[in-house]
């Protein structure tokens, strides 16, 4: 029997799941969300207009499983998964479609029922730290408009608003009627 007679799920390497470094566990679900937001601003007679949007970061939540192992008990993986969260140290999650950086625990759940009392049944969501660089710089004193104080308050004269309400068959003055 020739190797190209066996199935090729035989060759095929098991996609690779972690997180945080934690691996060896069953998927069960994993869902993702991309969004933007575009704002959206009022202007005349209830008309609204969009200036830019924004990319929100990632949401990656999943349900997983995980056994006994000779090396850990059930109550050593929760505790290490708990440990993870508190950390508050964004880790890279990564799954057969994508890998997902800057990653933190968002909510970390966990379900005993007669399905799952010999395992440890996992619901994690996962939320995206977008992290940016940011800088200082000196400005000299002598490069600054008023180096030596902080410039007070001043007069400019007496201000106020003009608000005029037209009605039915008015226009404002200057306005196309």
């Amino acid at each position: 029997m020739s190797f190209l007679s066996l199935p090729i799920s035989l060759f095929t390497i098991p996609p690779v799941r972690s997180f945080g470094g934690i691996s060896g566990y069953v998927t069960l679900t994993e869902n993702t969300t991309d969004t933007i937001t575009i704002t959206k601003q009022p202007v005349q007679q209830g008309a609204t207009i969009s200036d830019h949007a924004f990319k929100n970061p990632v949401l990656f939540s999943m349900q997983m499983l995980f056994r006994f192992n000779t090396s850990q008990s059930l109550s050593q993986i929760y505790a290490s998964l708990i440990a993870l969260q508190n950390q508050l140290t964004p880790f890279t999650c990564i799954t057969p479609k994508r890998t997902y950086r800057n990653m933190l625990f968002a909510t970390l759940s966990q379900t005993t029922d007669k399905k799952t009392e010999n395992c440890l049944a996992i619901s994690a969501s996962f939320e995206q730290v977008i992290i940016v660089n940011i800088g200082v710089i000196t400005i000299p004193p002598s490069q600054l408009t008023s180096p030596a104080s902080n410039a007070a308050t001043a007069l400019a004269g007496k201000k106020s608003a003009l608000f005029t309400i037209f009605g039915a068959g008015q226009t404002a003055p200057g306005a196309a009627p």
